[in-house]
């Protein structure tokens, strides 16, 4: 459903499928960013999926985290909750195709996509 970023294999051994996250550190592009704006940006997604943080430990510490895991989307892209954390302190960058498209929306998503998670029933 949507352009999935920022699972890493090293979550896990059920995330050994996926990209490592020592393929998307450029110290370079990460110093190009405006990163007020991305970070805003990324903050701002709509929520697609929640749970425990316990099950994602810190990729850089592998500190186990306590409290929520969230999958935000822009309605195009998906994200952990925790990217922004890794472009600031860790030089973590997006694929250029998605930050170009961030871009072309002058850092805006929908408040349509943003408000997703009043659409969902919590009750079950």
């Amino acid at each position: 459903m949507y352009k999935e970023f920022g699972l890493w294999k090293e979550y896990g051994e059920k995330y050994q499928n996926f990209p490592s996250v020592n393929l998307y550190i450029n110290e370079e592009v990460n110093a190009l960013y405006d990163k007020d704006k991305l970070i805003n940006y990324l903050n701002s997604g709509g929520i697609a999926a929640a749970t425990s943080a316990l099950n994602f430990p810190h990729i850089f510490t592998k500190e186990i985290r306590s409290g929520s895991f969230l999958i935000l989307t822009d309605g195009i892209w998906s994200w952990p909750n925790d990217l922004p954390e890794y472009i600031l302190n860790y030089n973590v960058i997006v694929p250029n195709d998605w930050y170009d498209y961030i871009i072309k929306n002058k850092y805006q998503i929908s408040q349509e996509i943003k408000d997703l998670h009043k659409n969902v029933d919590w009750s079950s």
